[in-house]
Order: C-alpha cells, then sequence, then structure tokens
C-alpha cells in the first residue's frame, strides 16, 4: 500500500514540469473522483460485519474502548510521533525539492523530471522492506524488535541525509541522497506504521486515522515554515534540513524507547 502510494508522486514529477501547472491539479482531481466512484461501485462489507450479528458485535467492541483511551498510551503516542517525523521530511522534500533543486543547483525544467527517482526508489524499497521484516519474524526475531528496527533506519537513514543534504553541491549526487533517504523512509512502512495491527489489532484503524491526522500537521507548517526559515538565514538551507533531521532522531528514541507490540486496545 505505501509503495504504491508513491507511483502518483512518480508520474507527477515526470509529467507535471512539461505542462500548464492548473492541469496537473484536474488530472488528479478527476483521477480521484474515478477512484472514488469505482470504490462505492466495487466495495462490500466482509461477509462477518455484513450480516446482523456481525455488526452487533462490532458495536460491542467499539463500546468497550473510550475515546480517551487512543490517546493514553505511551505505546500509541510513539506511533503518533513516528509518523509526525517521518511525514515532515516527506513533505519537505515534496514542497521544496525542485524548487531548492532549481534555486541552489541550477536545475531546469527538464532535469527537474530527476526528482521522480526518489520516489520509484521509495516504492521498490518499500516492499523489500517489508519482505525483509517478514523473514525476520519468520526466524524468530521478536515483533518488537522489528518494528523498532525498521522505524531505526526509516526515521534514522533519512534524517541523517537530510541533515547533510546541503553539504552537496552536485545535481546528481543531490537526487542520490534524496533517494538514499526515500529509500530509508521506506523501511517504516514495516515498523511504527504497520505497528497499529500489534497494539489495536481490533481498532488499528482508528488508531491509523488519528496518526495520519497528527501526520498531516507538518503539510501545513512545512510551506511557511521554510520559507520563514530561508528568508531569516539569508538564502540559506541548512537550518531547514537541520531541523528535519532534528525530529527525525527525536522521535526515533521515542519510539525506540516507549513503543510496543503488546496489544493494549
Amino acid at each position: 500500500m505505501v509503495a504504491a502510494g508513491s507511483v502518483g508522486q512518480t508520474f507527477a514529477s515526470l509529467f507535471v514540469p512539461h505542462i500548464d501547472w492548473h492541469i496537473s491539479f484536474e488530472i488528479f482531481g478527476f483521477m480521484g473522483i474515478i477512484w472514488v466512484v469505482c470504490w462505492l461501485l466495487t466495495y462490500h462489507d466482509p461477509p462477518m460485519l455484513a450480516d446482523e450479528e456481525g455488526q452487533q458485535l462490532l458495536e460491542k467492541e467499539m463500546m468497550c474502548v473510550t475515546w480517551s483511551e487512543w490517546i493514553s498510551h505511551w505505546s500509541l503516542w510513539s506511533i503518533y510521533i513516528a509518523h509526525f517525523a517521518m511525514n515532515w521530511s516527506n513533505y519537505i522534500i515534496m514542497q521544496w525539492l525542485p524548487t531548492y533543486l532549481s534555486r541552489t543547483l541550477g536545475a531546469n525544467k527538464e532535469s527537474m523530471s530527476l526528482t521522480a527517482v526518489p520516489y520509484i526508489i521509495s516504492s521498490l524499497c518499500g516492499v523489500v522492506w517489508g519482505h525483509l521484516a517478514d523473514q525476520l519474524i519468520s526466524v524468530g526475531w521478536p515483533v518488537l524488535r522489528v518494528r523498532r528496527l525498521m522505524t531505526f533506519f526509516g526515521l534514522m537513514g533519512p534524517g541523517l541525509c537530510l541533515a547533510l543534504f546541503p553539504e552537496v553541491s552536485n545535481l546528481v549526487v543531490a537526487v542520490l541522497v534524496i533517494s538514499m533517504a526515500m529509500g530509508l523512509c521506506a523501511a517504516n512502512s514495516a515498523g511504527h506504521l504497520s505497528n497499529h495491527a500489534d497494539v489495536a489489532p481490533n481498532h488499528a484503524g482508528i488508531t491509523f486515522a488519528i496518526s495520519n491526522t497528527i501526520a498531516t500537521i507538518p503539510g501545513i507548517l512545512c510551506g511557511p515554515l521554510t520559507a520563514e526559515l530561508v528568508v531569516a538565514s539569508h538564502g540559506r538551507w541548512f537550518p531547514v534540513f537541520f531541523l528535519a533531521g532534528t525530529i527525525n532522531f527525536t522521535a526515533a528514541m521515542i519510539y525506540y524507547t516507549q513503543s510496543s507490540a503488546r496489544p493494549i486496545l
């Protein structure tokens, strides 16, 4: 699922530089409408939930959990914080990489298609990390150790890449460094993003929704904050990438010390 999410970003990086900006919004908007229509026409409740007994069982399970439970466990907050940090780096790359490559490294419209490479790498690595995590669990590794290891790679790796990124002065090397960051970030799919099913096996949909809502905050903050940091530092981008790296490092430590694989909900 996470790997497939990078496909749209890959296509956008390839064709958006060559079309009018408003057309790109129209294309993805129509694709979203088509997807919703297809989903509404094809989705059906699982057999166990389709009958009245299944609905009653589901309602009974939901009544046993109060809303305060979703925000009162450190093992859940470690997931929320890790997701927040992951998205902070992702939004920095998504929103500002083309601008950085253009203004700092002289990338033109044609070479801007290189920004598709990190997303291709992310899609491929997401599948690889998932298989590796399954393999480690199958040979006897504790689930918690695997989740922590994958999250460590998924946060510390991109954090280090972003902290060092301002020192890169070559366009191709810059794309390779960001590709490495995105490839390592994909490990999160087998880390904290999968941890929901461990700690809340019957309520993973709700915990993921809360996590995803919190992790959307960077999408709101990264744009204006990055602009302010660049202006305040007289055109230097080091504070932007250093902040992203620091957030990743901090979240990795919190997740490593507070995460759990024991069901709590």
